[in-house]
């Protein structure tokens, strides 16, 4: 059976996967997802549908291989976008007072008002290390890479281009 995983809580190791031409969620536990992949919000996956004493289960995932090419390319882009920013940075370190290069660069993304250690590591996961490559996206880019709500992702963006003003 296919379906997209639609809801995963990292701190407790489960989620919810919605099968194709359903509206309902399985469960699914991390330990039935494949080691070495982390579930991620919009995943394609194949599953077994299992009947367990508290209702239906996800077991045996696996994910597509469209969806994790799809997001390592999506990865990819945002890793050589980071690289590209450093350079950047230094020639302007070079012209600039000493005083402005801590408030332009070195923000790390757990240095943002309301970002916890769970969604501080999403968004590291996802390619976000700064606050500076946090601005330079839109919550739904945010959201989307880093597998957090778009309302999260929104105040997110908001509070990392506040913190770079």
């Amino acid at each position: 059976m296919n379906g997209k995983i639609v809801k995963y809580f990292s701190r407790r190791g489960f989620g919810f996967i919605s099968p194709e031409g359903s509206q309902d969620e399985v469960f699914f536990h991390v330990s039935s997802y494949p080691e070495q992949v982390e579930p991620v919000i919009g995943n394609d996956v194949e599953f077994d549908l299992v009947e367990v004493p508290k209702g239906k289960e996800a077991k045996n995932i696996k994910v597509l291989a469209d969806a994790a090419e799809e997001e390592v390319e999506a990865m990819e882009p945002k890793e050589e976008a980071v690289e590209a920013e450093e350079p950047e940075e230094e020639s302007p370190e070079e012209e600039a007072p000493e005083a402005e290069v801590p408030e332009a660069s070195g923000l790390g993304v757990g240095e943002i008002k309301g970002v916890g250690k769970a969604t501080e590591e999403k968004l590291r996961g996802a390619g976000f290390e700064t606050v500076e490559s946090i601005a330079a996206v839109d919550a739904d880019t945010l959201s989307e890479k880093a597998g957090i709500s778009a309302k999260v992702a929104a105040k997110i963006v908001a509070a990392a281009k506040e913190l770079l003003e």
